[in-house]
This record gives structure tokens, sequence and C-alpha cells, in this order.
């Protein structure tokens, strides 16, 4: 009985360290800032003044891109009319809206867009997936799916588009639950936290909390609003207190993210993540897949050495220690399917020298990469061992 030789698929090349790391470089030369607060702390003006000095920096020359959903851009008006820049708005709570926009500001539209604020299209997302689900609450596991959503949509979309993008958000009390000397638990404010997603203060290059604060003495009334950096990328601005914040205070940090800018690097080879999940649907193909090599690399050597004598038992047991490094077919028989494919090629290499020998042909020499595999598989035992040695290159 003949086999015929199988053609092996294409794949990936195998990931070695001259093709899978690189250099680092400023691959994402691209500004994502938030601004939380309290009502009236002037988050919405800080992230214009912010937009309006990224805009000069850059020396744009298209629109900023305001995504309200509080109807409130109307008051930024004058700002953006002496700074003489233009300003868009889409005035939506739907995140729906938000993709649309970023999308048509990613073709050339815009290079900057303002998010004010990213709590409404948080609450509005959750909203309509109760509408969807057709539910006035969740349930726990209903979470998963959300979340899921909304940084597909949302979170992943964000950190890596090519856009300058500021939000806004507001702030709840973080709360924390404490035992006192009595044993009583009670809870207690130990800050504030963005009403959002929990994960989206992780995803800013720089995280500012904004606060309103009032002096009244008796000669007169001073409020102004005061910037805490809770979070600053390159500990640039990290803890920094500005007062009546511009955007000369963030300048620093801005700069460095957007300076020397480097190509993109986002091999299309990436792997998905979703080949080391296995379903059940998967693992019968994989015990098919299985099955089949061993059939094959069975049913060749049983081509090439049909007899049951002990030359030709001695050359299907050689064969096999040759490919696997073990004379054990059980040992083989629980492989993977791709080291049962390499095999198989290993074992028709094998037999073509032993049919070589045979006719009194000259065994052609092996090549760099198949005295490397050899010395994988011989030590003094005669069992496959690893070596620290790297395999030697073709051509070298």
């Amino acid at each position: 009985m003949t086999t015929a030789t199988l053609e092996r698929p294409s794949v990936v090349p195998i990931a070695t360290e001259e093709n899978f790391f690189t250099a680092i470089g400023n691959t994402k030369p691209y500004f994502k800032a938030a601004f939380e607060g309290e009502p009236g702390t002037g988050k919405s003006w800080s992230a214009a003044l912010v937009a309006i000095g990224l805009h000069k920096k850059i020396g744009s020359t298209k629109p900023i891109v305001l995504i309200d959903t509080e109807k409130a851009s109307k008051f930024l008006v004058p700002l953006f009319k002496e700074h003489g820049i233009e300003a868009m708005v889409r005035e939506s709570h739907s995140l729906a809206d938000l993709v649309t926009a970023m999308k048509l500001c990613q073709e050339g539209y815009s290079d900057i867009v303002v998010i004010d604020s990213i709590t409404h299209i948080w609450m509005d997302f959750q909203e309509a997936y109760k509408r969807k689900l057709n539910r006035q609450t969740f349930q726990i596991q209903d979470w998963m799916a959300i979340k899921s959503d909304w940084n597909r949509n949302f979170s992943i979309p964000m950190v890596q588009s090519p856009l300058h993008i500021i939000a806004t958000g507001r702030v709840s009390d973080r709360m924390e639950q404490e035992v006192d000397e009595d044993g009583r638990k009670e809870f207690t404010k130990t800050g504030v936290k963005m009403q959002a997603e929990k994960n989206a203060a992780y995803e800013f290059d720089v995280l500012v909390l904004m606060e309103r604060h009032e002096l009244i003495t008796r000669k007169n009334r001073e409020v102004w609003r005061q910037a805490t950096v809770l979070k600053g990328r390159g500990n640039l601005l990290d803890g920094k207190v500005f007062k009546n914040p511009t955007y000369e205070d963030f300048a620093p940090a801005i700069e460095a993210v957007i300076k020397d800018p480097a190509a993109a690097r986002f091999s299309p080879a990436v792997r998905d993540a979703g080949e080391l999940i296995r379903t059940e649907e998967d693992k019968r193909k994989w015990v098919l897949e299985r099955k089949r090599w061993l059939e094959e690399i069975e049913s060749y050597l049983v081509s090439i050495w049909p007899s049951t004598s002990a030359a030709e038992r001695k050359n299907k047991v050689d064969a096999l220690d040759y490919a696997f490094g073990t004379r054990s077919w059980s040992a083989i028989e629980t492989m993977r399917p791709d080291i049962l494919e390499d095999g198989y090629a290993k074992v028709q290499e094998f037999a073509q020298q032993k049919i070589a020998e045979a006719k009194g042909e000259q065994v052609p020499e092996p090549t760099p990469e198949q005295k490397f595999e050899k010395d994988l598989r011989e030590t003094k035992d005669g069992k496959p061992e690893r070596k620290a040695a790297k395999a030697p290159k073709s051509g070298k």
C-alpha cells in the first residue's frame, strides 16, 4: 500500500528573537486625557483649553470635534472664537454616535475629539442594554457582556485610535467598609472615582481631578478651580497641583506623548489569543487531526517496509526514534498533531536516507538545521534532550 506525500499547510513563520521583538519607539503619539470632578469644577473649560493648545501645537487645520452630552458646548463658543479655531459638535448620549464620530475623525475630519462627558455615554449604554434585554435591572452574568461590548466599541478603539482624545467625567464617592472598636461595620468615604466603566481611568495618559475652591474674607471673595494630576505617564506631572489650569500646565506631558513619533508596527501576523482557547468542537478536531497523522505515519512506514522481518522492523523503530526521540508507539499516540505533522516529514526523511543507502547511492550531507535537530535527539543514553545552543541559520 502506498501513501501520497502530504502537502504541509502554510503557517505563520515560527517566532524568533529576530522577527518577534522590535526596538522601543513612540508608535502611539496621540494624547489621551480625562478630567473628572463634580459639577462646576471646570472640567469642560479645562478640556477645551487643552484641546485648543494641542491644536496649535500640532499645527492642525481641522476643526476640533465635541461630543456634547449636556448641550453645554455653546458656552465654549467665545473661547474657540478668541483663539480662531473652528469647533464642530455632535449632541448625543449614544455610544453608537461616538463610534461613528471617531470613525469619521480617523478618516480625516479631525485630529482632536473632546468627549463631554463620558459619564452620560456610559449610563446611556447601560440603559440601551436594558432595552435590548427587555429588563429593568441587570443580572450578574449581564455585566460580563456589557463590559466586553464597551471595551470592543470604546475602550480599545479609544486607546489605539490615531486621534487626540480628551474626555470629562463626573465623579462619585469611593466608599470602603471599616469595622470600629465595637465591631460595628460602617462605610467611610476614601476618595472619589469617575462615573464610567470601572477601568476607564486606566486607559488615559493623564487623569486630572478638578475641584472648586472658594476663599471668603471680610474684604473679598475668591473662587478658583484646582487641578490635581492623579495619573501621568512618565511621572512628569504625577501629583502636580495647578490653580486655574491652562494648556501650558499640561504641556510637558503632552509633548512627551507626541514627540518623536515612530511608524506603527501592528503586524497582520499577530496571533489571535482565541487560538489558545479550546472549545468542545476544537477538541474533536484536535483528536481527529492527531488520529489522521498517526494513520499517515503508520501507513507510510508500512508502504516502505511492508514485511515483518527483523531488519525492516528495526528500520521502522529507528525511523520513529529519529523523528520523535522515542521508540514507543504508545508515547507517540499521545503527542500533539503539530508534533506528529513535523515528525511525519522526518520519518520520510529517514526512510529516503535508508533507501539511498540500500541502493548504494551517496547520502546527501545534512543541512545545518538537520544537524541541529539530530543533536537535539541524540544523547548518551539515547533519550531526546533539548540543548541550550541556538539552531544555526541557513546560509551562515
